[in-house]
């Protein structure tokens, strides 16, 4: 243990002793137990640092990620989420498919050809849009996701790709 201060307390320049070593595993012990890290923040973190290298324009989330919308049969309902960047807004809508994967609907604004990747942690799926900007992934499994839209049909890449923040199916 350290010698006390001027004022009768502990210097806190010295090394941890088994004092400080036992408080901060209560501190970390309550932290767990009223705000625990949230299971999918590896895989989140993973997310972004795949990211980092890339020279992409990230969009923003624009509508309340959870947004429901009725669907037209039965309870289900469909979640309407819209991401905006400075040169494209990217809409998307998700249903539940009855095998338990879900629909990823999709329109890009203004309306463009484009490749569109859905990383999830299983793969990778890819699909191209129309001219008008629609695209559909019909069975994405649930969990993690990220939309990449990159530049279709152009010489060595031109353009920039949009990155959607992470989220969950």
């Amino acid at each position: 243990m350290n010698p006390p201060d001027a004022g009768g307390r502990p210097a806190a320049d010295g090394a941890l002793d088994e004092v400080d070593l036992a408080i901060l595993d209560g501190i970390r012990e309550v932290f767990q137990a009223v705000d625990p890290m949230p299971a999918d923040l590896p895989e989140r973190i993973r997310f972004s640092l795949a990211l980092r290298d890339l020279e992409v324009e990230v969009a923003r989330l624009v509508a309340d990620e959870d947004q429901r919308v009725p669907a037209a049969r039965g309870d289900e309902q469909s979640r309407m989420i819209t991401f905006d960047s400075d040169s494209l807004t990217i809409m998307i809508r998700i249903d539940t498919n009855p095998d338990g994967t879900a629909r990823v609907d999709g329109w890009l604004a203004p309306p463009q050809r484009r490749e569109i990747e859905m990383k999830t942690a299983a793969d990778s799926l890819n699909v191209t849009s129309d001219e008008q900007g629609r695209f559909a992934f019909a069975r994405v499994p649930r969990g993690m996701a990220q939309l990449v839209v990159r530049p279709a049909d152009q010489p060595d890449g031109a353009g920039r790709s949009v990155v959607t923040p992470a989220l969950i199916l």
